[in-house]
């Protein structure tokens, strides 16, 4: 039986991304993931498609340790994921046919503020830090790019299967994942409800509302600097290298236009 792959070309502007049928986009799957990895039926599909291309990019080529691949930042996070649809010749009856299915391809996912504080330069982590590490929501040191009080959402977890690289999927998916952002601002960082506000007053802040503006940081991993340069983010010298899982990373920020939405005091 022979398999053919197919993956539709489609234009795209600066930020927006190519209209293509094969990106299938991930809400947030909260609790529903925890099953994860027991087969048990209530994980989304999706995400579950999302974690296959990402098992066979970090761990098994990149060998990050599989129990640590599924982080605490997964249940909040927006993940996209890519799918080729694959044509394959059958004979039945002596006559020859083609049937198709889809195979999931490419994936990325956005972290939602808050995050843990900037990594230290020379330090050395695991992936799966966020889970013992506090967020930086008091203020976090500042940088470059970063005032270290702005809330910034953040990319990463790009990956993209061997077969299929260089097609220009990788592009698509961080387009893809801007342009939502761009129009959901507030599902990346809700304004709070007027109680809450209140509240922060009273136990010593400020009450002034945290707006997301449209910064976006990518833990990206030295040697792909060059590709992040291409979708247009820019490396942060302040922030300087650190190791995740054996690895070199660097931050690289990009801010994208935000489109306001509608809102009402809860």
């Amino acid at each position: 039986m022979m398999h053919r792959a197919q993956i539709s070309r489609a234009s795209s502007s600066a930020l927006g991304p190519p209209r293509a049928e094969f990106v299938s986009f991930v809400p947030p799957p909260g609790e529903a993931i925890t099953g994860y990895g027991s087969n048990q039926p209530e994980v989304p599909a999706d995400f579950a498609a999302c974690m296959s291309v990402r098992h066979h990019v970090f761990v098994q080529e990149q060998r990050i340790p599989d129990e640590n691949e599924l982080d605490g930042d997964d249940p909040r996070s927006f993940h996209w994921i890519a799918y080729a649809s694959v044509a394959s010749v059958v004979r039945e009856g002596g006559r020859k046919g083609t049937e198709t299915h889809k195979i999931p391809v490419a994936t990325v996912r956005l972290v939602p503020p808050p995050h843990p504080p900037h990594p230290t330069p020379g330090g050395e982590y695991t992936i799966d830090d966020v889970n013992n590490r506090p967020t930086s929501e008091g203020g976090d040191r500042k940088t470059r790019f970063h005032d270290g009080l702005e809330p910034y959402a953040k990319l990463g977890r790009l990956a993209t299967l061997p077969a299929y690289r260089g097609l220009g999927i990788g592009r698509l998916l961080v387009e893809s994942a801007l342009e939502w952002a761009n129009q959901h601002p507030l599902s990346i960082l809700p304004l709070p409800s007027a109680t809450s506000t209140e509240a922060a007053k009273i136990w010593g802040g400020t009450g002034e509302k945290q707006e997301w503006k449209g910064l976006v940081l990518a833990h990206a991993q030295k040697r792909t600097e060059s590709v992040w340069r291409r979708y247009g983010f820019e490396r942060d010298e302040d922030m300087g290298v650190w190791i995740e899982e054996g690895i070199e990373h660097i931050g690289m920020w990009k801010r994208i236009p935000v489109q306001k939405e509608k809102y009402v005091f809860r």
